[in-house]
């Protein structure tokens, strides 16, 4: 039996199909007799979240999402990062043996610069350009070119250098804000995820390929600490990613992506998903021509339909006699409201069951404290504390 362990940030957002298809389902098959768990990692949330009441929310939402996919009988341990109260103690043990030059190499770290770096550069020759230059432009045709036309010149050039100390003193206000923002704990986020994952001996992470380097990191920091102790205190864990999944297509023919704004949620309503469905991106075959099969509508259906349904499709598309897209999409809508039937039934019945919910995330915390309590006598032993 291996020990498998994965976190989610509560971000606020629900779960898409994306989600479901790419992360959450193969957990669910990943973590079948095995000893698993999910954290809902709220100490993270604070990079970002700044407000207790809504970060409380949406770790409840997230633990209310995750045993309705998972079952509310679901062997799966779910507990929130910040009921382990030994966490933060092993996050300061580990953050004393990474060297500083590991952090510099973090994507979180470098996520944070680059996206500082793109803003500067839209502000420095996008934004302050264009608004210099219609100016000079309106100002210079609204006052002709007349016999005044030298001081009419000589007036815009003195405005354009108004404007542009106007925006250099723009651009100086969000450096400040950017530098400002960079938290200690943007910095240091890998260490806590360090701390995570080797708490409980886990043997396996599984993670996005975004996150493969976080994990790499883990295992160098697990490393670093028996070396310096002399001791193999610290299993490193190995990633898994899951590579059978196909991309899931969005409504708009990219994968499916909250940034792209192209998802269908797992939780959307029958009005929302049928409006979303209607306006899957399609080919331009009549109603009795045959259609590919590498449109969308049959991709999603592909994932979710059962066989003998999705065979049922595929001929209709095929002969094509009769069935347009339009049919496909009322049909694409029927399989995934029974797919996500069982899913919905149990997120209501547990939404009007909160305490249910939080005896799970108790429950789920004290088998976890009770993992590292065990790690951390260990540990405080050997480090002198």
């Amino acid at each position: 039996m291996k020990k498998i362990l994965t976190g989610v940030k509560p971000t606020g957002t629900s779960m898409h199909l994306g989600n479901l298809v790419w992360a959450v389902l193969p957990f669910d098959r990943l973590a079948r007799g095995n000893d698993a768990a999910i954290f809902i990692a709220d100490l993270h949330a604070l990079t970002s979240v700044h407000d207790g009441e809504k970060l409380r929310k949406q770790s409840f939402e997230l633990a209310l999402t995750y045993l309705a996919v998972h079952g509310p009988d679901t062997e799966i341990s779910i507990f929130r990062q910040s009921d382990i109260a030994l966490i933060p103690k092993l996050n300061w043990v580990l953050g004393s043996v990474t060297p500083y030059s590991l952090m510099l190499r973090a994507h979180s770290y470098k996520d944070f610069q680059q996206e500082r770096e793109d803003l500067f550069r839209v502000i420095a020759h996008h934004e302050w350009r264009n608004e210099v230059y219609e100016d000079f432009l309106r100002l210079t045709w609204s006052r002709g070119t007349g016999g005044n036309h030298e001081k009419n010149l000589r007036r815009n050039i003195e405005e354009m250098e108004e404007k542009i100390s106007a925006w250099k003193e723009k651009l100086n206000d969000v450096v400040r804000r950017f530098e400002n923002n960079l938290n200690m704990a943007t910095f240091t986020y890998p260490i806590l995820m360090a701390a995570d994952i080797l708490a409980y001996d886990t043997d396996v992470v599984p993670v996005g390929k975004d996150q493969i380097q976080h994990l790499e990191m883990a295992r160098d920091i697990a490393r670093a600490f028996n070396k310096t102790y002399g001791q193999d205190v610290f299993k490193e864990p190995v990633a898994h990613v899951e590579k059978a999944v196909e991309t899931l297509p969005g409504i708009d023919g990219r994968k499916m992506s909250k940034s792209y704004d192209n998802f269908l949620g797992v939780f959307d309503d029958e009005k929302t998903l049928k409006k979303k469905i209607a306006q899957i991106v399609t080919g331009s075959e009549g109603l009795d021509d045959p259609k590919p099969l590498d449109n969308d509508v049959y991709a999603l259906a592909k994932v979710f339909a059962t066989p003998e349904r999705l065979a049922a499709m595929r001929e209709k598309f095929e002969k094509g006699t009769g069935y347009g897209y339009g049919h496909a999409k009322m049909e694409l809508l029927e399989i995934l409201l029974e797919y996500l039937k069982p899913i919905r039934d149990r997120y209501e019945s547990l939404k009007n069951n909160p305490e249910f919910v939080e005896e799970v995330l108790r429950k789920g915390a004290a088998k976890m404290n009770a993992k590292i309590e065990a790690k951390m006598e260990v540990v405080t032993r050997l480090v002198g504390v």
